[in-house]
């Protein structure tokens, strides 16, 4: 009970702890990477963009027209006169305007009359969040009041990137002070939509709607951004010296470069994005990008009702704990082998739907985590399993140990020492047990029996069925003299109760020492090989059945006389059928040939080179079945 309770508290925290992988993101770094595959796939998929939003670049041509940056504000100022001309919806600018010069009245004059502009500060935010919404500690990049007084609306353009790096999600509510302030974008999108940005907060559900958007938030106030394309791609794009020089070659009467109309009721993003400056970075689909593109595709979300976001800890955690559970249940009821090709589908099935739910309706369910825990949980069956087997294989080798040890007590101990008679006999199981047998009878001084017999099938089956023929054929060898009345006793013992299916060939030779003979009975065993000076028998009776078939069967008894020099070769189908790893066979011609080649040797040596010349030809072949070889040699 102390070593169930501890493995059971073991498991149970090995199950909290995989869990807490998911529910506290440890593995979120790796859940980036899919993330940003994601995003890739599903800018293959039509977007749905906000005609009215251009982006104004102050790139490499505007610097090197206008001079270094930061640029003087009268040209901002400039911009806002040209944009005003040209009937411009909204002016949002992602500049800085922190620090005091002498064009901030000509400026701040230029946005006052146009109505329409509006202007960032940067907070220094604190790494904590703070009822589901960001939170600052202070203001890193103030505006300046002058132009806070002057323009339609000023909001925060803090722009927080993951732990790779990369940006992919914005806050639209920073606390700080006790106040909730909205992003500048947001303030634009709401005076886009007709909303009062005053009123919109997260709700209980931790969303935010605004107009026909209803955005979840993350545990850090943050929207997950969608991209409306790469940089180049998305969003109509002007040049900020071209639309300057636009305006005054039509002052001028000359032709314009850019035709202005189009600026018409547009939605202008105005902001620096030449090589090399700090407003480049990293995003899911692009390495680098302008950071004014972050706030033109939060205002399209907002203003088109796109909204994206991830599952919550709990939905995933449930997700995970779902999978698992079923995972378990189902491979706990198949072979490894169909399990682990069950898992792979099992975690293919979660790759697809993540890709499909994200790709189509912005849901960002978690893949690195589950697919993990799934694959570690097939793994962890797997090797239980494994281990399971092992101590039941540890088990049945033990048992199969004491079966060895016991089959072993039914054969001869020794090879009887007869004086005219040398013997040697090996016997060679296939498994741990066998169906082999042999014996050794003495009935008296001057008579020597020697049985050899093969069981049909192997293993332990086999083994008790042999011991069950050995046991009734030393019983009946005491009472009755002759081979085939032994046999005829046996079968007929065997048969009359016999439900295992098994049976046993058999071959019974008695030898009478003195007078040089020996009578033989068969039961469909393989031929007794007799090697004589100048001849050769193969010695097989022609009636023989096997034992145990059925019942009331006749055997009959062939008397042979010996000679000094003879040997005799008793031998089961293991020896004769014996297989190379080519599945060629190793043969009785071929125990023959080389029987006789060593005629001339003791026994023992004969056997020896029987049983060299076997292994030679099996090789690295594994052994199929039982080998029982008996050599006898007359002197």
């Amino acid at each position: 009970m102390k070593k169930k309770t501890i493995l059971y508290l073991a498991i149970a925290l090995l199950v909290v702890d995989v869990f807490s992988i998911s529910y506290f993101r440890i593995l979120d770094r790796f859940e980036l990477v899919s993330l940003d595959f994601r995003y890739n796939l599903r800018l293959a998929f039509p977007k749905k963009t906000n005609p009215d939003v251009v982006v104004i670049e102050i790139g490499e041509d505007s610097l090197q027209a206008l001079g270094r940056w930061p640029l003087p504000r009268d040209y901002h100022a400039a911009m806002i006169d040209v944009l005003k001309a040209c009937g411009a919806r909204l002016v949002i600018f992602d500049i800085l305007f922190c620090e005091p010069t002498g064009w901030d009245t000509v400026l701040a004059a230029s946005a006052k009359d146009a109505g329409n502009v509006y202007f960032p500060f940067a907070l220094r935010l604190d790494e904590k969040a703070q009822k589901n919404v960001a939170q600052a500690t202070g203001i890193d990049a103030p505006l300046l009041d002058e132009l806070r007084n002057a323009a339609r609306g000023a909001g925060f353009i803090n722009k927080i990137a993951d732990s790779d790096g990369k940006v992919r999600r914005a806050p639209l509510f920073i606390l700080y002070g006790g106040r909730l302030y909205p992003s500048m974008t947001l303030q634009a999108a709401c005076d886009y939509l007709g909303a009062d940005c005053a009123s919109i907060a997260p709700d209980r559900r931790n969303r935010v709607t605004v107009g026909r958007a209803s955005l979840p938030i993350d545990e850090n106030g943050m929207v997950l951004l969608d991209f409306a394309g790469t940089w180049a791609d998305a969003f109509t794009h002007y040049s900020f010296i071209d639309i300057l020089a636009a305006y005054q070659e039509s002052g001028e009467g000359k032709a314009a470069r850019l035709d202005l109309a189009r600026l018409k009721g547009k939605v202008c993003f105005i902001g620096l994005t030449a090589t090399g400056t700090q407003e480049l970075g990293p995003i899911p689909i692009e390495k680098s990008y302008p950071m004014l593109g972050i706030h033109a595709n939060l205002f399209n979300m907002l203003t088109q009702g796109i909204a994206m976001g991830r599952l919550s800890r709990t939905d995933n955690l449930l997700i995970l704990i779902v999978l698992s559970l079923g995972l378990f249940v189902f491979i706990m009821r198949v072979r490894p082998f169909r399990a682990f090709f069950v898992t792979l589908g099992a975690i293919l099935a979660l790759f697809l739907v993540s890709i499909a739910l994200f790709v189509s309706i912005g849901i960002w369910i978690d893949i690195v985590c589950p697919s993990l825990v799934l694959f570690g949980l097939y793994i962890g069956v797997t090797l239980t399993r494994y281990i399971g087997e092992i101590r039941v294989r540890e088990k049945i080798q033990k048992e199969l140990s004491v079966a060895t040890s016991i089959q072993k007590c039914f054969l001869p101990e020794a090879v009887p020492e007869i004086e005219g008679l040398e013997i040697a006999v090996e016997m060679k199981t296939a498994k741990e047990v066998g169906g082999d047998l042999y014996d050794f009878i003495r009935p008296d001084d001057e008579t020597l029996g020697i049985m050899v017999g093969d069981v049909s099938g192997k293993g332990v089956p086999a083994a008790l069925f042999m011991a069950r023929v050995e046991t009734l054929f030393r019983v009946f060898s005491k009472t009755e003299r002759q081979p085939a009345g032994v046999i005829a006793k046996l079968n007929g013992e065997i048969a009359s109760d016999e439900r295992s299916g098994l049976f046993t060939t058999l071959v019974y030779a008695v030898f009478h020492i003195k007078q040089k003979k020996v009578v033989i009975s068969d039961a469909g065993h393989l031929p007794v090989i007799l090697l004589r000076a100048d001849a050769l028998e193969k010695i097989a009776s022609e009636d023989g059945m096997a034992v145990g078939v059925m019942e009331g069967v006749t055997f009959s008894d062939r008397t042979l006389s010996l000679s000094s020099g003879d040997v005799m070769i008793f031998y089961t189908d293991g020896a004769a059928e014996a297989r190379d790893s080519k599945g060629n066979e190793f043969g009785i011609d071929r125990c023959i040939a080389i029987a006789r080649a060593g005629r001339h040797l003791s026994a023992k040596e004969i056997l020896s080179s029987l049983l060299r010349e076997l292994r030679l030809f099996q090789g690295k072949a594994v052994q199929h079945d039982d080998i029982t070889i008996v050599v006898v040699k007359v002197y």
